[in-house]
């Protein structure tokens, strides 16, 4: 009877002592200790940019390596300073050295509760330390119309379109920082300091079918705040391609057949293929084939790149009759062709 009670006893201690035996090693804290890893800025005007402060120090008596610093959004710019000073990355540190991580928080473009942070990597740590920064974010921007949609056109013609900004302060806008072509945004010219400003927008003659957006960032005079806004245009083109103005191979076997193709077609009136043919690319040919009855073409390409390798480039010249309202209308449409080949070396 004793023997069996010593027996379940041994057996009740190695059975609790299994999972501290198969248990994974806790794991290996940072060598960086950051007095505050989160920054909760309350409400603030989208445009304003923030420069926030993260301090830390290497409490452990090895030198610490911060490798690398990941931003979880675009509008977070990281640097890393040490004795006032700022370091590139990989950024080393001694035994009790302390810092800080900067981070200019650029607001512009957002709306609302917004979220983001950073990792930065210690090497040999197994985790990164987290950077996280919040904020609510009020627009001192606002925007007629608040949506900017471009009536649907047929490409052939310019359009325009006058958007209204209104801001919290007077204000002129001094830049168009960006925008997406082929927009254009023009400024007006001797505009006087006003709550509301206007600017146009011109959107050039289109030949890509389908709907595309586009953005453009205006800055004004007043502490630096900038506006992002969103336009759409969709294009219905009486001919249209694709792809459309460019084709991309991208690497391909030097010497060797490369096979691709373009459609082109009629969203009015029907076509009439006249010849395809590749300049500029001596080994090529192409064959066409129709897919609808005067609608719609697919031209095959077969293209062998130059034997030395190295990059390359060509033109799909189609020409064409399109038949509509009676009238008959030749048509060239030019698609640019580009490509690499790997190099030889001997």
């Amino acid at each position: 009877m004793l023997k069996q009670s010593l027996y379940s006893k041994l057996l009740t201690s190695a059975l609790l002592l299994m999972p501290l035996a198969c248990s994974p090693p806790p794991a290996q804290s940072s060598d960086l200790q950051f007095g505050n890893t989160l920054q909760s800025l309350g409400t603030l005007w989208a445009g304003e940019r923030v420069t926030l402060r993260f301090d830390f120090i290497n409490h452990r008596d090895v030198a610490a390596i911060i490798s690398r610093i990941e931003t979880k959004c675009g509008c977070l710019s990281p640097r890393v300073f040490v004795d006032g000073k700022q370091r590139n990355l990989p950024v080393s540190l001694n035994a009790g050295e302390s810092g800080y991580v900067e981070v200019e928080f650029d607001t512009a473009g957002f709306k609302g509760t917004k979220e983001t942070g950073a990792n930065i990597y210690v090497l040999g740590s197994q985790q990164p330390i987290s950077l996280d920064v919040s904020a609510f974010l009020r627009s001192w921007f606002s925007q007629q119309p608040s949506r900017i949609v471009f009536d649907e056109s047929d490409g052939l013609s310019e359009q325009r379109m006058t958007v209204e900004f209104t801001g919290q302060q007077p204000f002129v806008f001094s830049e168009v920082i960006s925008v997406s072509p082929p927009l254009q945004v023009h400024l007006i010219a001797g505009a006087q300091p006003s709550v509301t400003q206007s600017v146009e927008l011109v959107l050039p003659p289109q030949s890509r079918q389908g709907t595309q957006t586009a953005t453009f960032s205006l800055l004004s005079d007043y502490d630096g705040f900038r506006t992002v806004s969103m336009v759409r245009y969709s294009t219905t083109p009486p001919i249209f391609t694709v792809p459309n103005g460019k084709l991309l191979l991208g690497e391909v076997p030097a010497a060797m057949a490369s096979f691709a193709a373009v459609d082109v077609g009629a969203n009015t009136g029907t076509l009439e293929m006249v010849g395809a043919v590749i300049n500029g690319i001596e080994v090529s040919s192409v064959r066409i084939q129709e897919l609808e009855d005067g609608k719609r073409f697919r031209i095959q390409l077969s293209i062998t790149p130059p034997t030395d390798g190295g990059a390359f480039a060509g033109e799909l010249v189609i020409d064409l009759i399109h038949h509509f309202d009676g009238k008959t209308v030749p048509v060239s449409r030019k698609i640019q062709v580009f490509g690499v080949s790997p190099t030889t070396h001997l």
